[in-house]
């Protein structure tokens, strides 16, 4: 059907949401929503409307805690120009004020760690009682406001975080009203009482700030007292007077003097004076110290039930989440909104674009389904959440919907294929405690020392246990309670777990053959051959079978079986490749597997993207497909464009042309693929984020552009062409310790 075009409409155009990549406007035409952006005009039929079980039935609010602070210094006009969330996205400045009674949006009262006030003015160090305890450091009552704006550079409190972006200067409170006048926002005044002691009214602060904007959407306050006070004033008007609990409830409210804990049983009381509570996430879902879930408090139901809104506080993607969620921190907020007993009323969040992921996109998809049809394939089975390659891998993988499982295989001196992640037993097994001494170093493999498989029998290796390997330590460990579980798996039961459960395919990965067959008399690649013909995987097109390796020559031991896709593992990061080279890999190869970050070069060393590599669009030319990994939950493993998420990863990677996504934890994967959004984007879409857009829109043009980055590193024919495989002077001995179907490990799951 064609439609007039948009100036002759002639209806009202509403504003969403801004981007610096993004400008999305919705008309409503009919019943018909048309999102405009700056390159293309989308045209969907609206979902049903979903009733939530938020008090009023309405979708969960997202709060933009001072913007987009988990990039961008908390509070400053950069922060609030670059959030991107779903309709009806509040943002968040907390008042505070300067010595001549200007409001400012500052995180903290004390700005030692959120500016450059030490350096700036080494002398205004003080110290103030606030709530009854000392607090020492620099405090924004004692600068003008002409000092603060001219003098001050609010900066990055986290320091995980990056401090590229610590340029901008405190953010007054009535331009942040005139410059988000089109947008909701939330005023959170934490300290009136310490402001009043030193003759600055928060109350007559806010009463000029109505002047400016008429429809501030929240007023929260800690003090009782301070939110009475505001009463009247926004009498008659839609603003929403919330009351805030701090993260110790045993803190004393300095208007009442009672300890918060005891006031949050008089919601009654409450109700009187404020239309919601605002409390730290962990007074609804409690956390133990091994940072495992309790079961939730009945806090929501009850504040409900006295007719009560509730928003929950404190979420951020980098923060160390519990273990229940696997590092996804759309999880965390579907735990909060969709847990099927209740539904918290928003969400406060230094991420806003992963909140409205969560609630626009993830909530309620869980049955939805695929609407993003690209391969979901394992790295050693769902090993974020169990020891790699071990049965409760391959089973959490299967139940997490991954498309294909995989078996990186390994060989015992008596000839015995099995899965583990890697050759050497340190890092996945519990080896070097009884087998230390068997350590050797062995420079075709490795430059470290290592205690490796094929100098044990399968017996040895049973007498072992699996153990969780991660790149994180300390508070991004994974699970300590899952570290050692699980069993190993040989490939014949590997096989037919994977033919019993009618997954969609696996995926054999074969390394080392060339060493294994020329220095340990072991034939991997007939191993292999043998499994898949004993499964009857090789006599079959029901279910893929990937054959993935770094070596040509390994790869070419398969071509005669054409049902065999030929995975070429690309191992060492490039950013590169020819056209010539990309015909010598197919040659080969049918797809290949590449770095993850080898789709993109990164800009200086900070953990941006720069530009697009030629990666994908080379290999699609010649028709060979593309899985990128391995992708982690971990945020940390992140670049910071993708807002430290694993879905706008993922996204994107898909965006950028990549075939499939190699990943640790399938089950982030799977629900992208299940996202609401897709083919439906309402209000809110997922980012395409070009390569570079970050740093383009928020740095110095000239800046990016002087930076030189170094030479790209090529892919080239001597990277992965090898030589024919040697023969294999002796195998051992086939025998029985691999077992069969009747007894597999896997029966018992």
């Amino acid at each position: 059907m064609l439609l007039p075009s948009l100036p002759d409409l002639n209806i009202p155009v509403s504003f969403i949401a801004f981007h610096p990549f993004f400008l999305i406007l919705d008309i409503i035409y009919g019943n018909v929503l048309i999102v405009c952006t700056y390159f293309d005009v989308y045209i969907y039929v609206p979902l049903a409307k979903r009733t939530w079980l938020t008090l009023h039935g309405d979708e969960p609010v997202v709060v933009a805690n001072g913007g987009f602070s988990g990039l961008y210094p908390s509070q400053t006009d950069i922060a609030f120009r670059n959030v991107f969330g779903k309709n009806g996205t509040v943002f968040l400045c907390d008042l505070h004020m300067s010595r001549d009674g200007h409001g400012f949006c500052l995180s903290q009262l004390n700005i030692q760690n959120t500016t450059n006030a030490a350096d700036a003015f080494p002398d205004r160090r003080k110290t103030y009682t606030v709530n009854g305890k000392e607090l020492q450091g620099w405090f924004a009552l004692d600068f003008t406001s002409d000092e603060m704006f001219s003098k001050l550079l609010v900066t990055q409190s986290i320091f995980s975080r990056t401090d590229l972006f610590d340029f901008s200067s405190p953010y007054p409170t009535d331009l942040f009203l005139e410059e988000n006048n089109n947008t909701q926002v939330w005023i959170n005044a934490e300290y009136p009482a310490f402001y009043n002691q030193h003759n600055l009214s928060l109350v007559d602060q806010i009463k000029q700030l109505l002047e400016v904007k008429k429809d501030i959407s929240y007023i929260s306050s800690p003090d009782i007292g301070f939110l009475k006070r505001m009463g009247p004033v926004f009498h008659g008007l839609k603003t929403k007077l919330m009351f805030k609990f701090p993260i110790d409830r045993s803190t004393v409210e300095p208007t009442t003097n009672k300890r918060y804990a005891s006031l949050l049983t008089k919601l009654s009381m409450i109700k009187k004076f404020a239309a919601g509570i605002v409390v730290p996430r962990e007074y609804i879902w409690p956390v133990n110290r091994a940072r495992h879930l309790k079961s939730s408090t009945n806090l929501v139901a009850k504040a409900h039930k006295q007719g009560v809104q509730v928003f929950a506080y404190g979420f951020a993607n980098d923060n160390y989440l519990p273990y229940n969620y696997s590092y996804d921190p759309q999880r965390e907020y579907l735990r909060f909104v969709d847990n099927s007993k209740f539904a918290v009323d928003g969400v406060v969040t230094d991420f806003a674009t992963s909140a409205s992921t969560a609630i626009a996109c993830l909530a309620g998809s869980q049955n939805a389904s695929k609407k993003v049809h690209t391969l979901i394939i394992t790295a050693n089975g769902a090993s974020g959440d169990y020891p790699g390659s071990t049965d409760l891998a391959y089973q959490k993988a299967v139940d997490d919907g991954a498309d294909i499982i995989d078996c990186s295989v390994q060989m015992t001196k008596d000839g015995v294929a099995f899965c583990l992640p890697s050759v050497d037993l340190i890092s996945t097994t519990t080896a070097s405690g009884p087998f230390m001494s068997r350590a050797t170093k062995v420079e075709a493999l490795q430059s470290a020392m290592g205690i490796f498989s094929f100098d044990f029998t399968w017996e040895e290796i049973q007498s072992l246990k699996p153990q969780m390997f991660s790149e994180f330590n300390g508070e991004l460990a994974r699970d300590p309670a899952r570290k050692n579980m699980g069993k190993f798996v040989t490939l014949s039961d590997f096989l037919e777990f994977a033919k019993g459960k009618a997954v969609a395919g696996v995926l054999i990965n074969i390394e080392n053959a060339a060493f294994l067959a020329a220095n340990k008399d072991l034939d991997i690649v007939g191993a292999v051959t043998i499994a898949l013909s004993n499964a009857t995987l090789d006599k079959q097109s029901t279910q893929k079978v990937l054959i993935m390796s770094g070596e040509s020559s390994v790869l070419d031991k398969f071509k005669d079986i054409p049902t065999y896709q030929k995975v070429l593992h690309i191992k060492k990061k490039v950013e590169f490749v020819t056209n010539e080279t990309a015909l010598e890999i197919k040659k080969h190869a049918d797809a290949v597997f590449l770095h993850k970050h080898s789709l993109y070069t990164q800009f200086r060393g900070e953990g941006f993207t720069l530009n697009l590599t030629n990666l994908i669009e080379c290999m699609h030319w010649a028709n060979i497909s593309v899985y990128a990994g391995t992708v982690v939950n971990e945020f940390q493993d992140i670049y910071m464009d993708f807002n430290s998420d694993p879905y706008t990863l993922i996204h994107n990677l898909i965006y950028y042309g990549a075939d499939g996504i190699i990943t640790q934890y399938p089950s982030t994967a799977n629900a992208y693929t299940r996202n609401l959004c897709t083919g439906n984007q309402e209000s809110y879409r997922i980012p395409d984020i070009n390569p570079g857009d970050v740093i383009t829109y928020a740095l110095d043009p000239k800046e990016v552009e002087e930076y030189k980055p170094p030479p790209p590193e090529y892919l080239e024919t001597k990277d992965f062409v090898t030589p024919p495989l040697p023969p294999v002077a002796a195998i051992a001995k086939k025998n029985d310790h691999g077992g069969s179907a009747s007894n597999s490990i896997f029966s018992l799951l």
